[in-house]
């Protein structure tokens, strides 16, 4: 497994510079792998001809680097089951831009988001089908580019799609290819009622990336100990899992605080996965701690003030 960090979790920094913040992630805290969100503030100008600045930027920057990286498709403004035919098109082109960018910058993972059903009167069910045409239409272009389409499931709201095991295992056959695989994000398995580690058996075979953060079994995205997630549990069930651990989990003030303490964590878990897998969790608590306070990390505090959902 490769720990890696979300560039989104720095979006509030004086200066949004997307090779400045891969550079950080790397030289200063340490980690393997990068996500970029193809998206409008993080990647400036994108879905511009401004962008292209961008990406030679990034290119040029990663060729400096130790580091791999991922693609987070946009998706704040996006619906990929749009009923808007003229959306409709503007989506698929995005997403095609996301993989065109990927395969310049040698990147073979894109973290997609389903769709979600935008009103009340609209039929779930042709919601679905027009999320699944679009979908096979962006996978056949991932085929020709060797690109793995990740889709991320969902938090449980009302109006998402892909958010409980058999609607995803049903989207995963109606779009059947080898290049269209699963993000698991482990904060919003959470807030399904069966948990991540339930999750994970239902889905193991399809998962290719995972997103990292804790919550309370409502929608958020916290540092690790924040909530209520058993990550040494779910890591031993995503065993023997190798790709990216993309941490999302943020509290909007000290990032690189909360993102030590995280990656400790993760690495502790780790290490103990790869040895015996016997250990107490008590007795693996008290190396975390020790380990912390060796690195001048503390644990993150519970949030007292409402926290800004993802």
């Amino acid at each position: 497994m490769k720990i890696g960090v979300s560039a989104q979790i720095f979006w509030n920094y004086i200066k949004l510079d997307i090779p400045d913040v891969i550079t950080h992630a790397v030289d200063t805290l340490g980690f393997e792998c990068v996500e970029i969100l193809c998206e409008n503030p993080v990647f400036r100008n994108w879905g511009t001809y401004n962008a292209e600045k961008i990406r030679k930027d990034i290119r040029e920057t990663l060729e400096t680097l130790d580091v791999e990286i991922s693609l987070h498709a946009p998706h704040h403004d996006m619906n990929i089951a749009t009923w808007d035919i003229g959306m409709g098109k503007e989506v698929i082109r995005n997403l095609e831009e996301c993989m065109v960018t990927a395969d310049y910058l040698n990147s073979n993972i894109i973290v997609v988001h389903p769709g979600f059903v935008a009103s009340r009167k609209f039929s779930k069910k042709k919601t679905f089908d027009l999320m699944i045409k679009n979908l096979k239409k962006v996978t056949r272009l991932a085929e020709d580019l060797d690109i793995t389409i990740c889709m991320e499931n969902l938090a449980s709201k009302s109006k998402a799609i892909g958010v409980h095991t058999g609607e995803i295992k049903n989207i995963l056959e109606s779009v059947n290819s080898d290049n269209f695989k699963i993000t698991l994000d482990i904060a919003h398995a959470n807030t399904t009622g069966i948990g991540p580690e339930q999750f994970i058996e239902q889905l193991r075979d399809d998962i290719r990336h995972v997103h990292i953060s804790d919550n309370m079994g409502v929608d958020a995205h916290l540092p690790i100990g924040v909530g209520s997630i058993d990550f040494e549990g779910v890591l031993k069930a995503l065993h023997p899992y190798d790709g990216f651990l993309i941490i999302e989990g943020w509290i909007p003030h000290n990032q690189d605080h909360f993102l030590r303490w995280d990656k400790s964590q993760l690495e502790g878990i780790i290490k103990e996965i790869k040895g015996t897998g016997t250990k107490d969790k008590g007795v693996r608590a008290k190396e975390t701690q020790a380990r912390v306070k060796t690195d001048k990390v503390a644990p993150p505090p519970r949030p007292s003030k409402k926290v800004k959902k993802k």
